[in-house]
């Protein structure tokens, strides 16, 4: 879940929209400067949080007595819905699959850098060993190599086409989640998108953001069908309180009503 502060409320936005926010960018880019993704590569793009509902569906408090924000989910819940999206991703499509659990890998390898306890540790290692394994598996239905060596389910580059589009398709599904966060959090969480490549095999650019306003961001160089994009995000508002346990929460939050918010995506001049 996504705790976005606006002024004296809580606008509440659940992991799985937020992705498929995702998945929306990524059906308008144009192909220049980046190209466009299959279909198969959108469709993994807009299912990587899939499995947050097993959490947001009855969502949770921090020690604060907030509502739980994605970025402080501790282990126990993270490797929880990170092994759930990558399995109802595989159930839609094997290569789907992969590159979510590609996604959710990545995010436990930046998890086990940060100070954990030995029993986190634990967890967060169990859970690499268990997507590796799930890894190996959907490579073998879809006749891709399993003798390649893979630093977080990634060849090196110019390793074989596949392992190129495969390169290709989790940087851009890594930059439209970066972007989709840019918009839904209150934070200022990037000024920049890195790393992204144009074309399978291609080069790696750099995309500036700059955000104007919330729910509102710029991006130089362009890569969209449109000069702007106004798209509409699920939410729910609460106010900003200390709830006084998990019951009280969920009760305000069912009651909840689900409202719409705009966010917009336009062409920016920022300098790189």
């Amino acid at each position: 879940m996504i705790r976005h502060r606006h002024g004296s409320e809580y606008f509440l936005f659940t992991q799985h929209d937020h992705a498929l926010l995702s998945g929306r960018l990524a059906e308008r880019i144009s192909g220049q400067p980046v190209a466009r993704p299959s279909d198969r590569a959108i469709q993994g793009i807009a299912l990587h949080d899939c499995g947050w509902p097993l959490h947001d569906d009855r969502p949770i408090l921090n020690d604060r007595g907030e509502p739980l924000h994605v970025f402080e989910a501790p282990p126990w819940v993270a490797t929880q819905v990170w092994s759930a999206s990558a399995r109802r991703a595989a159930n839609k499509d094997p290569y789907t699959g992969l590159l979510v659990s590609i996604h959710v890998l990545n995010l436990s390898g930046m998890s086990l850098a940060s100070h954990r306890s030995p029993h986190e540790l634990f967890e967060l290692n169990k859970f690499q060993h268990q997507q590796v394994e799930f890894q190996e598996d959907l490579r073998k239905r879809l006749g891709m190599r399993v003798d390649a060596p893979l630093t977080l389910g990634l060849a090196r580059p110019n390793t074989s086409p596949e392992e190129d589009q495969l390169l290709f398709d989790y940087r851009l599904l890594r930059a439209l989640d970066q972007l989709s966060l840019a918009l839904l959090c209150s934070e200022d969480l990037f000024h920049s998108i890195d790393g992204l490549l144009t074309e399978p095999g291609g080069q790696a650019i750099q995309i500036r953001l700059e955000r104007p306003a919330d729910f509102h961001v710029r991006l130089n160089p362009w890569m969209f069908d449109a000069p702007r994009l106004e798209l509409s995000v699920s939410f729910r508002r609460m106010p900003i309180q200390p709830f006084g346990d998990q019951g009280e929460f969920r009760f305000a939050y069912d009651r909840a009503a689900v409202e719409q918010v705009d966010v917009i995506v336009e062409t920016g001049t920022a300098r790189l």
